[in-house]
């Protein structure tokens, strides 16, 4: 039985009665133990929230680190997208919207045409970064031709070399939840650079998944360079958008 004097009721101002014990070492009275459970359960609960939140950080890292970003367009934003008249405002609001609502199986795509420096890397740029750190998906940025370049560096890779094969490489661009194709017209003519695309589009195509088209070419201009069936998947439901005002590589936003 236990001595009387090492232990005693006492009350807990939040579950009422219980029993405390004196302890032997410390010479000091326990607390409540439904308080202890629950404090103990609040810092399970705050220690998979620390969890959670480094692999948020982690994941989105990794997506930072696969987008195609590089330089200043790592801080690309609509917020730092210097739109100056009502043109500029315009496709700067058309391009929010898009980010902001695409699903991403809606099967929609949007083109947007212009002069070199009128901010079109800038636009794609901040709808990458939307998509990562807002939507919380994979989203990237890439030209035609950097895309050909991955999967070329991947054929060596088979076995011993790259860190992705081929395969990889289609599947995590063509399933991203957004991708930008850049330049689109330079640098890029060979039949067998547009059917190593055509492999990334066909798979967005089926899959509904968005895809931005920046180029200096008007639309007409970029079919044969991209062949038929690359530019049918990329123009059917696309809107466009063009950029008419005069480029600056001067101004924050080219």
């Amino acid at each position: 039985m236990d001595n009387p004097s090492e232990n005693r009721l006492q009350i807990c101002e939040i579950h009422g009665e219980f029993r405390s014990r004196l302890h032997a070492k410390s010479g000091k009275w326990t607390r409540c133990w439904a308080c202890i459970e629950a404090e103990l359960l609040a810092l399970d609960a705050q220690a998979q929230q620390d969890d959670a939140r480094r692999h948020r950080q982690a994941v989105t890292e990794r997506r930072m680190a696969e987008s195609g970003l590089e330089g200043r367009m790592l801080r690309a934003g609509f917020d730092t997208f210097v739109a100056q008249i009502d043109s500029q405002r315009a496709v700067l609001e058309a391009c929010q919207a898009f980010a902001e609502s695409v699903g991403l199986e809606d099967s929609r795509n949007l083109w947007i045409i212009g002069q070199p420096g009128t901010g079109k890397t800038h636009l794609g740029s901040a709808m990458v970064r939307h998509f990562i750190h807002e939507r919380d998906t994979a989203a990237a940025i890439f030209s035609a031709r950097e895309i050909v370049r991955m999967l070329r560096a991947s054929w060596g890779s088979r076995g011993e070399g790259a860190e992705e094969a081929e395969g990889d490489v289609i599947e995590r661009l063509g399933r991203a939840g957004l991708l930008v194709l850049d330049e689109v017209g330079v640098g890029f003519s060979t039949d067998a650079e547009r059917v190593q695309l055509f492999d990334v589009i066909d798979l967005r195509y089926k899959l509904g998944r968005p895809t931005v088209v920046l180029s200096n070419l008007k639309a007409s201009d970029m079919k044969p360079i991209l062949g038929d069936r690359t530019y049918d998947r990329l123009r059917e439901g696309a809107k466009q958008l063009v950029c008419n005002w005069p480029g600056s590589r001067a101004e924050e936003c080219s």
